[in-house]
Order: C-alpha cells, then sequence, then structure tokens
C-alpha cells in the first residue's frame, strides 16, 4: 500500500485505499488526490471539447459516444498519471502551503518566523496587478 496506482478510470477501491493512505501518509495522499482532481479536469474539458462537434453522420450513434466517453475517462487518467498539464503539482503545492508554514511560525517571535512573514508579504505584493 506504499502507493496507489489506478490506471483503469472505472477503479473504485483505489477511493478507499486513498482513504486509509491519507491517514498514514497525508503527503503522498495529497499529491494523488491532485492527480485525480487533474484527472477529471481533463475529463470535463475533453467532453467539453467533443460537444463542440456537430453530432449526425456516419459515426453519431449511441454505441461510439459511450466508446467516446470511455476513451475520454481512460484518457484523462493515463494523462494526468504520465505528468498531466502541470495541475496537479500546483494542487498539491496549495493543499501542502500552510502545513509547511507551521513549522516557522514560532510564538516567541523568533527570526525564522519573521523572515518567513517579510517573505510572504513580497509574494503578495508582487502578485497583485501595480505592485499594490
Amino acid at each position: 500500500m506504499d502507493s496507489i496506482k489506478s490506471s483503469n478510470y472505472h477503479d473504485l477501491g483505489a477511493l478507499s485505499q486513498l482513504r486509509n493512505q491519507a491517514h498514514i501518509k497525508p503527503d503522498q495522499a495529497i499529491e494523488k488526490v491532485a492527480q485525480q482532481f487533474e484527472s477529471v479536469f481533463v475529463q470535463m474539458m475533453l467532453k467539453a471539447m467533443r460537444e463542440t462537434v456537430p453530432e449526425g453522420g456516419l459515426f453519431g450513434d449511441e454505441a461510439t459516444k459511450t466508446f467516446e466517453q470511455m476513451l475520454d475517462s481512460q484518457l484523462s487518467v493515463t494523462l494526468s498519471e504520465g505528468g498531466g498539464i502541470g495541475l496537479a503539482p500546483v494542487i498539491a503545492r496549495q493543499l501542502k502551503g500552510n502545513a509547511g508554514l507551521e513549522q516557522f511560525a514560532k510564538p516567541n517571535g523568533d527570526a525564522g518566523a519573521d523572515a518567513l512573514q517579510l517573505q510572504l508579504q513580497q509574494q503578495r505584493s508582487s502578485s497583485l496587478p501595480n505592485g499594490r
């Protein structure tokens, strides 16, 4: 149970494994949750792209639609496991963000906490438009 590798989009057992892993190794669970969120996002994106194509023609029956949905679901899982579109690392960093800062926030106000606070203020001010 060191690593959860879900290579099929319909693997429902992976959710219970992920829940168990979240209690044992939260850092690995965060990365896997971010990867799964990216997979769902990619699947929604593929579905939206398919909806823009006009229906009808030679390949417009229900069997083809079902196959395309299955293909899109599996493709989204495969893409996210193979590096994805870059969304999973950003989500994982965001979820881990506050957990890593707690070690620097000392109640006695040491230099590490002051430096961290200054760094956070600089990041916030640089992310605002016109440096405000």
